[in-house]
């Protein structure tokens, strides 16, 4: 075996794991939409047990009783259960559970559910639903929401305690094999224990033993109703990276008092608060296993399995956290949510077959957090898997000549679904390499991760057997000699030169747009352009094109202003998302000018426009750089249109969008060939 420690199994309490691979809990966050909402969350968890975990820990909320009479006005409104499964206090939903850890039971995993309080930095769906205060040991406003939280009085606290038992025992019934209690990131039970966010002088502050109170009270109670046989692990900070909140010696100190009550089974450690988030879901720029070390040293503190989280998304990066002792167990989130049978396929050795993480956090962490739900830059099948998940493949009826123009991402998901369902694929690539706009986004220091799309899909592309040919340029006349039965185009897209600002409707054309030292994006990677050390980067596109092609001039040592009419860089980057954007940018030295319009370029001399006051100011630089949206290259779909049997669009081509569109586009496109 390859990675003899990852598949190894291991006693937990009164459970076995068949291997060391966990699936860290995460919101997900599913509409209803490919089915209803219930099913969607049983399908992705089911899939990842599927998939070949060990161990399943999932994310869920709890809401005490007094909540509910609040949000029913005690009794003169009627309420139902939330519209996502995530609530493990509402009995009505042990049902759908029960449904969820069967099928993880069936396919070999085991099942802990994560319970969080969310305290002050995070209203659990049922509290921001009924309109009902955040609850915190301390009434200090949240560095994330600002909202100042109700202080909990001793009954607040004795009535959580008694939801946590609740809790535990309506997912006992509903046949999990444990709980995690979550004491960690700035939730509830962790702002109790840290000096930084608890100033209380009654039992529940002041000293160590007091800050503990709280989560000890929690596992006696937990412990007493479950019973022996049921796993009950802690979810803790080795380090809140805050000088005055939980620091190392403190963390290990924490673990040791845990471990002395004989009441918990294991710990997962991570580390951050909000202060940094989102840190400890940390992003391609950040290092691998970011915890790992710490999580070594709360190992060596205690009698108990550790498990570490954040940042491992490869085999071979989990197998020697665990041969070196840092932990006995890896926690993965997102990626899973990249590949689900990441477990199977390292176990049978199938490395390259992995559909690895990117890390770019930008249709998980931020598709969850603007209210789409959690998805997948590459993963289509997230949300779906009932439909299109493992398995689910279905032969094309009639098998079919397809070729299909344009080896980018787009054009590549399209090439790999058509062959899988059995169709005969030609792609055509006018370039020397496959991989469209990714090539570029790619080359940028901070946005490496996004190669592995590309790697992903060649690989799979060469490995399924697709008549790949590069160098060359698919004309209406090369491609009707084929007599395919279906086209795909997906030429992509061109960025836009005019400089035109829905800001500024009426005016087609931006002043001066057609001089020589005026540039697109594109133009940074032509390995021909020469830009003069100022540069200016003009910022209208809601993508993420602006600030990442100023950062990677920075780096090569222009000196780079942003300027955009919008309120931040990456108007389309959420809101919660910027402050880490804007510090990497800030360290660099970036000047960033924000709610500013230019309106004219004058030589070296670019006017802009305040958008509220409209007063004006002049900005110099010695190249302009236009990152200001794309569009579509669509000419051959019309010329093929009507000349064969059926022609598709997709990606780019169909309309310039972000790369999680064009991949899901070129897939779709697949599928109904």
């Amino acid at each position: 075996m390859k990675f003899p420690h990852l598949f190894s199994p291991l006693k937990i309490g009164g459970m076995t794991i068949r291997n060391r691979l966990v699936m860290a809990p995460h919101g997900v966050v599913f509409m209803p939409g490919y089915g209803n909402a219930y099913e969607r969350i049983v399908d992705y968890h089911v899939e990842r047990a599927k998939g070949g975990i060990g161990l399943m820990v999932m994310s869920n909320f709890m809401i005490p009783d007094s909540w509910r009479r609040l949000g029913s006005w005690d009794g003169a409104l009627t309420t139902s259960a939330l519209g996502n499964l995530d609530d493990v206090s509402d009995p009505d939903l042990i049902s759908p559970y029960s449904k969820l850890i069967r099928g993880v039971h069936e396919n070999g995993a085991k099942f802990v559910s994560q319970l969080n309080a969310s305290g002050r930095q995070h209203a659990s769906p049922g509290a921001l639903n009924f309109g009902i205060p955040l609850w915190a040991p301390s009434a200090i406003p949240c560095p994330k929401t600002g909202e100042v939280p109700k202080e909990m009085d001793i009954g607040d606290i004795e009535e959580f305690v008694a939801t946590y038992v609740k809790s535990s025992m309506n997912l006992r019934e509903a046949g999990a094999d444990g709980v995690e209690i979550f004491a960690a990131q700035g939730y509830l039970l962790h702002e109790f224990l840290s000096p930084s966010t608890n100033r209380r002088t009654d039992r529940y502050g002041g000293s160590l033993d007091n800050r503990m109170r709280f989560l000890l009270d929690v596992v006696k109670a937990v412990r007493k109703a479950a019973g022996p046989d049921f796993v009950i692990g802690i979810r803790m900070n080795a380090d809140d990276y805050d000088p005055a909140g939980i620091t190392p010696d403190v963390a290990g100190e924490i673990a040791r008092r845990l471990s002395a009550t004989g009441d918990v089974d294991y710990l997962n450690i991570s580390g951050m608060t909000y202060l940094q988030y989102p840190g400890w879901i940390a992003d391609m720029t950040a290092p691998e296993a970011q915890f790992a070390d710490k999580a070594g040293e709360i190992r060596a503190a205690v009698d108990l399995p550790v498990c570490v989280v954040s940042r491992i998304g490869a085999p071979a990066v989990a197998e020697r956290i665990l041969r070196e002792g840092r932990a006995d167990m890896v926690g993965m989130a997102r990626a899973l949510i990249s590949d689900p049978e990441f477990p199977n396929k390292a176990m049978r050795g199938d490395v390259a077959d992995i559909r690895v993480c990117t890390y770019s956090n930008q249709s998980c962490l931020m598709g969850r957090d603007k209210g789409y739900g959690v998805g997948c830059l590459h993963n289509v099948a997230v949300g779906r898997e009932g439909q299109i998940g493992i398995g689910k493949m279905r032969p094309a009826p009639t098998k079919k000549r397809v070729a299909v123009i344009g080896g980018g991402p787009a054009g590549m998901a399209a090439s790999r679904v058509a062959r899988e369902r059995g169709h005969d694929v030609i792609l055509f690539e006018k370039h020397d390499r496959l991989g469209g706009q990714n090539l570029m986004t790619a080359a940028i220091a901070s946005r490496r991760g996004f190669a592995e799309v590309t790697r992903w899909q060649a690989h799979m592309l060469r490995k399924t057997g697709v008549d790949i040919r590069l160098d060359c340029a698919a004309t209406a006349e090369t491609v009707l000699a084929l007599e395919p039965d279906a086209v795909v185009v997906a030429t992509g897209s061109i960025p836009c030169r005019t400089g035109y600002s829905g800001f500024r409707p009426g005016v087609p054309e931006l002043a001066g747009v057609r001089q020589e030292n005026v540039f697109t994006v594109w133009n940074v990677f032509d390995g021909e352009t020469v830009f003069g050390h100022e540069v200016l980067v003009i910022d209208d596109d809601p993508h993420l094109s602006a600030a990442y092609v100023a950062e990677h001039l920075t780096d090569l040592g222009h000196r780079v202003r942003i300027v955009t009419p919008n309120l931040h860089v990456a108007r389309d980057l959420h809101v919660a998302h910027v402050p880490a954007l804007y510090h990497r940018l800030r360290v660099k030295g970036l000047e960033i000018h924000t709610g500013t319009l230019p309106v004219a370029i004058e030589d070296r001399h670019i006017r802009c426009e305040d958008i509220f006051s409209h007063e004006e100011t002049c900005l110099e630089a010695d190249s302009v750089i236009l990152a200001m949206g794309n569009e579509a290259e669509n000419g051959l779909y019309r010329a093929l249109k009507n000349k064969v049997p059926a022609v598709y669009l997709a990606g780019d081509s169909h309309a310039p969008r972000r790369l999680d569109n064009a991949i899901a586009d070129g897939e779709r496109t697949g599928w109904m060939m």
